[in-house]
């Protein structure tokens, strides 16, 4: 997984699609007992051009990866970013 573009409000990945995920939505898959994993790719911040962390999830039955994104009722709606790696545990569920 090489290619990350950003078509309008679609963010793709190797040419495919992300869906998006708050950390209330990880929490409702928690509560729900869905099975997922998680992992970290490091990205360029488009607002200062460093390179950071995000946060990508697969969850059990869909069939594409879903990019972590703050809430747009309480924040900006953006994909989360970390300046540095977060400890990965891969797989909470």
């Amino acid at each position: 997984m090489d290619e990350v573009f950003n078509v309008g409000k679609t963010i793709l990945l190797d040419g495919q699609p992300l869906s998006l995920v708050t950390p209330a939505g990880v929490e409702a898959w928690i509560d729900q007992g869905i099975k997922y994993s998680y992992r970290y790719d490091q990205v360029r911040d488009p607002l200062d051009g460093q390179m950071k962390y995000r946060c990508l999830y697969e969850k059990d039955g869909a069939d594409v990866p879903f990019v972590l994104v703050n809430s747009p009722s309480s924040g900006d709606g953006r994909v989360i970013l970390f300046d540095e790696k977060p400890d990965q545990l891969g797989n909470l569920q």
